[in-house]
């Protein structure tokens, strides 16, 4: 196999895959319609005021101006997936179908750049999948390089780039594809989208990032992508001849009595958006809400399938005769130890005996015969995850079965007392060892002096009901221990209650109660268009609160300080009216160094912050957090987790079903508040104990972190994992 750094000579590019010749119609006139195209095209008009002509007035011009525009794109992107230009034509027509009969539905039509890129590719794979694609025909393959693996490589790398690409959120991609495959300054890309170009600048920047971050998980080098997705592309010649094919008038059916093919009367309009798909719009919808690792990758390698067989075939090399007196051809494999012998596989020709590897059928008889279908070969066995033993509970002392029985006794009690003398007392009550938890009274911020617990007898009752009632009520409960009755801290109730429920580990106790307070704090601001350094000095001199601005963070995305702010609220917390004002600007806040900064996304992204969140009270299970982790990526800014090419992380602290279970979270302060929102909603909802993972249920999730790391994620790797991006 080739090295992972493919070097593509830039002056010696890969032609585009062969245009097929195409039948025109002898009576078909491009002047009327090319006149008309360009009055339109000269308008400059953006993508929402085209799809606001076309949804509202039915302007078929509009429609027109936008298969134009992004005929190259799609195209490109329907013939790197596609088996040859027939079914890349088909799924460009699907694709402006579907816009036309969807476009009332698209939320965000100033973002229909980033929507086409996503149903293109779609389309493509539903036209791969549709049962009348059965064939595979390699002509659309570039007749350079020479080398198949190397053709076969490129095309992949091309293919994953466009799945990636789908897969970002929507303002992302369509910066991307704007700026970087239409090939459109940041100023028009602006101007498309209805934004700032300081905000075009920071989602191309988050979007790149994002981007190469989802390559090289799949073991592409960005570089190395783009440079193939170039080498297939559609050419403007390509691309305008299909949008012509598209969007032209309809024409009569050829007689025998008109040779010449003469226009109906009515071919001064045409009306392809509303003629029928050619594939059903279900599948194309269906293909619309998976993932890019749910999608089948069996079509990906469909038309290159005879490629790599006759690279597998060119390869061997004569043997002369095997043991059987067949001819036989060898392939030798490189050793991991050089001391030992070379080991050789071996395919004979009709030899029908157990192999390592399957027998290769025989070639195609000639060019035009199709494949004959290869053996699927044997999948290998998966290893057998050891079983995981739940560790049996240790044998409790002498002292601990005399507490169990004792909780089940009836007895009377009746005193008041403070904490710190609580075990004394209930010692002399009870006649056995009574010991009290000193870490967790600091945990539960509980001052033992002045905290005091009192037991009311009303008759005999079990100690552990007198227990329950004296000491939940304080936050307190007693559990048995080795050494006897330890008197410690509710979590379960605590958190409940706020208590200790997280731990930020770049700040002191002090400080979050500061900041805390800082937004939670009403504000009421009446900015008109003030500069931003002077919106953020006012805030700073109000809150009595060190507050700064990332002058480097917004020079480097193209921003100055002095950006206009314009806001009038009342009564809010500064904590919304941070992100009120700094979302349209493509700005954000953190906490770092112990000042409040205004700075970018980007550099949000760079800067996360760690905290800790315990799951106390909050009714999930304990044990269970793999489940508790995927709630939370899910729900949460999806795109912002490093599963998805983000830079979020989350992981388990606890993995047992004992102890305080945990998780540690890396990510931006907005995210942050949102799982913290969560946390508390949670705690808010759920009452009693938090359920516990069944002993099998526990050993299933057990299971799950013996699998290998990557398992289940999406393959690839096409290219090497290093390079750069742009």
């Amino acid at each position: 196999m080739p090295s992972g750094n493919i070097t593509i000579e830039p002056a010696k590019p890969i032609p585009p895959p062969v245009e097929p010749q195409v039948r025109k119609s002898p009576a078909r006139d491009r002047s009327v319609d090319t006149a008309t195209a360009v009055r339109w095209d000269d308008l400059n008009p953006t993508d929402a005021d085209l799809i606001d002509a076309w949804v509202t007035d039915e302007c078929l011009e509009a429609l027109d101006t936008l298969v134009r525009r992004y005929a190259q794109m799609v195209l490109s992107v329907c013939m790197r997936r596609c088996h040859d230009r027939a079914d890349a034509d088909d799924a460009m027509q699907t694709t402006f179908l579907y816009l036309a009969q969807s476009a009332k539905k698209i939320r965000h039509p100033e973002r229909l750049a980033g929507w086409l890129h996503r149903v293109a590719q779609r389309a493509s794979l539903a036209t791969m999948m549709s049962p009348e694609r059965t064939h595979q025909d390699l002509s659309d393959v570039p007749t350079e390089p020479v080398d198949p693996l190397e053709r076969l490589t490129l095309r992949h790398q091309a293919i994953v780039l466009d799945e990636e690409l789908s897969e970002l959120p929507d303002k992302y991609r369509s910066a991307i594809v704007l700026h970087h495959q239409q090939g459109i300054t940041v100023t028009e890309t602006a101007k498309r989208m209805g934004t700032t170009e300081g905000t075009v600048r920071g989602w191309l920047a988050r979007g790149k990032q994002r981007l190469a971050r989802r390559l090289r998980l799949r073991g592409v080098a960005p570089m190395a992508a783009w440079a193939a997705a170039h080498a297939w592309s559609a050419s403007e010649a390509m691309a305008a001849q299909s949008a012509f094919e598209l969007t032209s008038p309809p024409t009569t059916p050829i007689s025998a009595n008109d040779p010449g093919g003469s226009p109906s009367a009515d071919l001064g309009k045409s009306h392809w958006a509303k003629a029928p798909s050619p594939s059903h719009f279900s599948a194309l919808e269906s293909h619309l809400t998976q993932g890019v690792t749910t999608m089948p990758v069996v079509t990906i390698l469909g038309s290159t399938a005879a490629a790599g067989l006759a690279l597998l075939v060119a390869f061997a090399v004569p043997a002369g005769k095997d043991k059987t007196g067949q001819t036989a051809s060898v392939l030798s494999f490189a050793n991991a130890d050089e001391d030992s012998p070379p080991v050789l596989a071996q395919f004979a020709q009709g030899d029908t005996s157990p192999t390592p590897i399957p027998t290769l059928p025989p070639p195609p008889a000639s060019p035009g015969a199709p494949l004959q279908s290869r053996p699927a070969l044997p999948t290998p066995p998966t290893p057998p995850v050891p079983p995981i033993a739940v560790p049996p509970a240790e044998s409790s002392t002498a002292v601990a079965k005399r507490v169990s029985q004792l909780l089940d006794q009836p007895t009377s009690l009746e005193f008041e007392t403070n904490v710190r003398s609580l075990p004394e007392t209930l010692q002399q009550a009870i006649g056995i060892p009574v010991l009290l938890d000193e870490q967790a009274m600091t945990l539960g911020q509980m001052d033992v002096d002045s905290l005091h617990v009192q037991f009311v007898s009303k008759g005999e009752q079990p100690l552990r009901t007198h227990l329950r009632k004296a000491l939940e009520r304080e936050g307190l409960k007693a559990t048995v221990d080795d050494d006897g009755l330890l008197i410690t801290a509710d979590m379960t109730v605590l958190t409940r209650r706020g208590i200790s429920t997280d731990r930020w580990l770049d700040m002191t106790s002090e400080e979050e109660t500061k900041l805390e307070e800082l937004m939670d704090r009403k504000v009421s601001y009446n900015f008109v268009k003030t500069p931003l350094n002077d919106v953020v000095r006012a805030m700073s001199e109000d809150t009595n609160f060190p507050i700064f601005l990332d002058k480097f963070a917004l020079e480097a995305n193209g921003l100055s300080n002095d950006v206009p702010v314009d806001i009038a609220i009342q009564s809010v917390s500064f904590r919304s009216f941070l992100s009120l004002m700094l979302r349209p600007l493509g700005l954000t806040y953190q906490y770092k160094d112990e000042v409040l900064q205004i700075t970018t996304l980007e550099a949000g992204d760079a800067s996360l912050r760690q905290r800790l969140y315990f799951l106390e009270g909050t009714g999930l299970p304990r044990g269970g957090d793999f489940s508790t982790i995927e709630m939370i990526t899910s729900t949460i800014e999806p795109d912002a987790w490093e599963q998805l090419g983000g830079y979020s992380t989350i992981s388990s602290v606890n993995h047992s079903r004992e102890g305080r279970p945990a998780l540690l979270v890396s990510t931006t302060d907005e995210v942050h508040k949102e799982i913290e929102d969560l946390m508390r909603a949670l705690r808010e909802t759920h009452t009693g104990e938090d359920p516990r993972l069944s002993d099998e249920e526990f050993q299933q999730q057990q299971k799950k972190r013996l699998q290998p790391i990557g398992a289940g994620m999406m393959g690839g790797g096409g290219g090497g994992g290093g390079g750069g991006f742009f």
